[in-house]
């Protein structure tokens, strides 16, 4: 296709109709993804020349991406459920906080450590919902008991929500997860190391930071580490899962180095909520987390059994469209996902046998199976007409040679290795409107790889800045403040206000690693 002003600016409006009507309208992602698909969907028929195939071809692979997707989603929210009600996040939580007297360090284990924890697992506003109150009980202000976990987690956000975001852009810019996972985990980690040091300056200032900085360092590397070497041996789904675990171990073991250094200190508790029932130990409280690692490592991380079971698969083949105008998209084979090793049945898998495990021990009320069932599916319902929809418009846009058409315009205007200045900031804002890393790569991740190609830049380092600066920006956004705030009652303006502060900082950080990255590439 021949490109023109008008061609662009059309082709562009899809994107801004979603975050215009969430921005100025306060929409839902639902909602606005309806009025988004429809543009794009008149402007791929009106302006370039795509016709039903094309248009039907783009629905059905959103479909399945949706339920690949909307399958993890809920099976991470059951596995949530499942050890919340039996209340062993509480057990964690209170362990953490007895490693250090120091309510910084508590602050950062149960803000930074913690919260990456509860990201990985679950994600969807939970970490800041559990953690803000345990802030609280530390003495820490409403304001900045939401803005530190919301900042602490922030890292964790891509390959939180067992893998989800991170699963989106894969499917969305059609490349593999094992060349993607590596940059991607490179780039989050060393933000990492950025967002504990402003949790820290949110509680202290700088003082704060400089006395933060050694434990920083040294559980940040474990966590970052633990993120990279999963995520890069496609573990993805237990990227900040093992981060988070990989920092409760490094920080206990350098916590009690420390204290055999020093003259003992009184321990400042976190309450806990009191329970007539038993709680299990710590062991127990970490048992389910242990069973999914114990089953996914085998099943995804040995190639052997890993061919042998992905030959079980759910699968369609998408065919070539052709628009009007002469944009042609190649087949896809064999697009959907396989069982029964899909990241999603392996949560569930694990999800039932630490079910059982706790109720043996008496850990649960009565009826709480029928309740942990239907409180996870009546939350991801809520998130999965969003999912659809953004992944629909996405999915139009690039069937319709519309993202092409972008991606040409801002080769245009933008020179060079200065996109990898652009490319952050552009992921950053799909997630500040929408409050998600899964919507902006949806939407945005193929324009990322469509321009980083036409400019002859490496395609992963670039993609990797659109979902790092995403994940950064997703909890900093109106809609995941909203309900951050809500758990404690503290002012949504204050804290959007501190955030967005950071989030500044943050992007342009993303930017300069990315930068670097191309010139050294």
């Amino acid at each position: 296709m021949d490109f023109n002003t008008l061609d662009w600016l059309l082709a562009l409006a899809p994107p801004v109709v979603v975050l215009g009507l969430m921005v100025v309208l306060g929409w839902d992602s639902s909602r606005a993804g309806v009025a988004g698909w429809l543009a794009a969907a008149v402007i791929a028929v009106g302006r370039f020349g795509a016709g039903a195939q094309v248009l039907g071809v783009a629905q059905v692979e959103a479909l399945i991406l949706a339920a690949d997707v909307s399958l993890i989603v809920w099976a991470a929210l059951l596995l949530y459920q499942t050890v919340e009600r039996a209340g062993a996040l509480a057990v964690v939580a209170e362990a953490l906080a007895r490693l250090s007297a120091d309510r910084l360090i508590q602050t950062l284990l149960l803000g930074w450590v913690f919260a990456s924890f509860l990201q990985g697992i679950g994600g969807f506003g939970v970490p800041v919902a559990i953690v803000a109150p345990l802030l609280i009980g530390l003495g820490v202000s409403r304001d900045r008991a939401v803005v530190i976990p919301a900042l602490g987690h922030s890292w964790a956000v891509t390959f939180g929500s067992l893998g989800v975001p991170f699963v989106v852009l894969v499917k969305t810019v059609d490349l593999p997860g094992e060349r993607l996972a590596g940059p991607s985990a490179l780039l989050l980690g060393a933000l990492g190391y950025a967002v504990a040091l402003m949790a820290a300056h949110a509680l202290e200032g700088r003082a704060g930071m400089r006395r933060a900085l050694p434990f920083v360092a040294v559980v940040g590397t474990a966590m970052g580490a633990a993120q990279l070497a999963l995520a890069a041996n496609g573990l993805w789904t237990l990227g900040a899962v093992g981060a988070g675990l990989a920092g409760f171990v490094v920080a206990a073991g350098w916590l009690r180095w420390q204290r055999a250094r020093g003259p003992a200190q009184a321990y400042v508790p976190t309450p806990v909520q009191p329970s007539e029932r038993p709680r299990p130990t710590i062991a127990l409280a970490l048992a389910g987390y242990v069973i999914l690692i114990a089953l996914a490592l085998p099943l995804r991380g040995i190639e052997p059994l890993r061919a042998a079971v992905d030959r079980w698969a759910l699968a369609v083949d998408l065919p070539a469209t052709t628009t009007d105008r002469g944009w042609h998209e190649h087949p896809v084979e064999d697009e959907g996902f396989g069982i029964p090793a899909h990241p999603g049945l392996l949560i569930a898998y694990s999800s039932a046998i630490v079910f059982l495990l706790y109720r043996r021990r008496g850990y649960y009320a009565d009826g709480a199976g029928r309740a942990i069932v239907r409180a996870s599916t009546r939350q991801v319902l809520r998130v999965v007409p969003g999912i659809f929809l953004m992944v629909a418009l996405g999915a139009t846009m690039t069937r319709a040679g519309m993202i092409a058409v972008l991606a040409e315009g801002l080769g245009r205007v933008i020179d060079g290795a200065l996109y990898a200045f652009a490319a952050p900031v552009i992921g950053a804002l799909g997630a500040f409107v929408t409050g998600s890393n899964v919507s902006s790569n949806a939407v945005f991740g193929m324009l990322q790889r469509s321009t980083a190609e036409l400019l002859d830049l490496p395609v992963l380092t670039i993609l990797a800045a659109q979902t790092a600066a995403g994940a950064v920006i997703s909890v900093m956004s109106p809609a995941k403040v909203a309900v951050g705030a809500s758990t404690v009652r503290a002012p949504e303006g204050a804290v959007i206000r501190r955030l967005l502060g950071y989030g500044a900082i943050l992007v342009l950080l993303t930017g300069v690693l990315a930068w670097l990255a191309v010139v050294v590439t």
